[in-house]
């Protein structure tokens, strides 16, 4: 598992962000994909589980949703996604951070490794 400053060394260098985001897709149609009820019961419930055990961000934390933001925002000029993956990455961030062990959460942080936006394909 790992640390913040981890995750925000790795998606700050080689272009991580540009893999996932700089694709010709169709954002608005990534967006539906995961506003379906498997993905949605599933984030909303792995948040909830990680506030609960560390209600609070840290700093490198706030600048990890802050840096995702403004480059998913850069990339694909749509606000939403950006809002979505800076979620996504504070989410992680701090389930990483604090050693909470949530397999929906891993396969958000793999996703991304894979160059993929995370979607409802993930609850399979």
């Amino acid at each position: 598992m790992k640390t913040a400053s981890e995750i925000l060394s790795i998606i700050s260098h080689d272009s991580f962000l540009e893999n996932v985001f700089h694709k010709d897709d169709d954002w608005d149609a990534k967006l539906d994909a995961r506003d379906a009820v498997e993905f949605d019961v599933a984030w909303i419930s792995s948040y909830k589980k990680v506030d609960q055990i560390a209600p609070s961000e840290n700093t490198v934390i706030r600048e990890i949703r802050e840096f995702v933001f403004k480059e998913t925002f850069r990339i694909t000029q749509n606000s939403e996604v950006a809002g979505y993956a800076s979620d996504d990455f504070g989410l992680i961030s701090k389930a990483f951070e604090n050693k909470i062990n949530i397999e929906f959460i891993n396969k958000l942080w793999d996703s991304y490794l894979q160059g993929e936006f995370p979607d409802s394909s993930i609850c399979e």
